[in-house]
């Protein structure tokens, strides 16, 4: 079986801009980010993504199907449920998300990168293959420029690396990198958020036990991409206090752990019963919020540990139930 069978075509689908928008606006107002009443505008939208207002029309429809917003008498959609008391405020305040330093310039290709990096993730599963940067581009109708940037981020996560020649490969995930990788993340990871400890403010500690501890009690009712981002709070926001840059960006190049489980859990491989990383990431959080620096290490490396066998096995299962499927930019 490939890839493209369990997606039901005989190749990847490319995301519209609009389902983009649907996506990031509908995690933020489930979130709580975008609380109940406040008001949303197509023009304030559009102008915070840079888009015109069809894509937002198409988004803003589809979380009316949601039931997340509704009409009102007013102009625009208030977020809750009909009745819903509005609330005109500014739009940018709440969806920092959107408008970050990195995202406006990503937005065009979010959606072409993301389905670049599942195939591309797949297929480390089974190898070393060359990737053709031309080729790339002229698969997606895309220019080489906007090819480049996808694979330049492909990069810093570890996926794919340049060879003497400047030709682009895929790192093959096999079984050897990954314990590789997993004993660098036991030796620098725990010491690197010990040392990010006095950068984090009791207030962020609290959201992230408090989004920890509504996943744990909604589980296994938790989207796979809600899952990747309680990862990405411990692992990426959480360690960006760490003053050691070095420290990071060796940890960048492990991040293609993080990023396997993201397009395997509750997408191809059946979200588990029992799912251990949350109640150890409120572990690893509970040390944070006492202080305990020396806790926190262990709860750190102990989480560590335990994640290894569940990312080994994952892995194991795609490459003994899947093949991965034919690309002209892969060789």
């Amino acid at each position: 079986m490939s890839v493209s069978d369990l997606e039901g075509s005989g190749g990847p689908r490319k995301r519209s801009l609009y389902e983009e928008l649907h996506g990031r606006l509908k995690a933020e107002i489930l979130e709580g980010a975008v609380p109940e009443g406040i008001v949303l505008t197509e023009a304030a939208l559009a102008g915070i993504v840079g888009s015109s207002r069809a894509p937002v029309r198409q988004a803003l429809q589809m979380l009316v199907e949601d039931g997340l917003i509704n009409r009102f008498e007013g102009r625009g959609f208030v977020v809750g449920s009909s009745g819903t008391p509005p609330r005109r405020e500014k739009l940018a305040d709440y969806l920092g998300k959107l408008i970050e330093a990195d995202a406006r310039p990503m937005f065009a290709w979010q959606a072409l990168y993301e389905n670049v990096e599942r195939i591309v993730v797949y297929r480390s599963f089974f190898g070393r293959y060359r990737i053709n940067e031309n080729e790339l581009a002229r698969h997606f109708g895309v220019g080489r420029a906007v090819a480049r940037d996808v694979l330049l981020k492909l990069e810093t996560l570890g996926i794919i690396e340049k060879d003497d020649n400047f030709r682009w490969s895929i790192v093959p995930l096999d079984s050897q990198r990954i314990r590789d990788l997993y004993e660098v993340r036991e030796q620098i990871e725990p010491i690197a958020l010990s040392s990010a400890l006095g950068g984090l403010s009791d207030d962020h500690i609290g959201m992230m036990l408090a989004r920890l501890s509504t996943a744990l009690a909604d589980y296994p009712d938790v989207s796979a991409s809600t899952m990747y981002e309680l990862e990405l709070d411990l692992h990426l926001r959480s360690l960006q206090a760490c003053p050691n840059k070095e420290f990071l960006s060796i940890l960048r190049r492990t991040h293609c752990i993080l990023t396997l489980s993201k397009h395997v859990v509750g997408i191809r491989i059946k979200m588990p019963e029992y799912e251990p990383f949350l109640a150890e990431h409120i572990g690893v959080f509970e040390m944070m919020q006492r202080r305990d620096e020396e806790g926190l290490r262990k709860a750190m490396r102990n989480h560590i540990r335990n994640s290894e066998p569940n990312v080994q096995s994952r892995a194991t299962y795609i490459r003994e139930h899947y093949q991965p499927d034919d690309y002209s930019f892969i060789a």
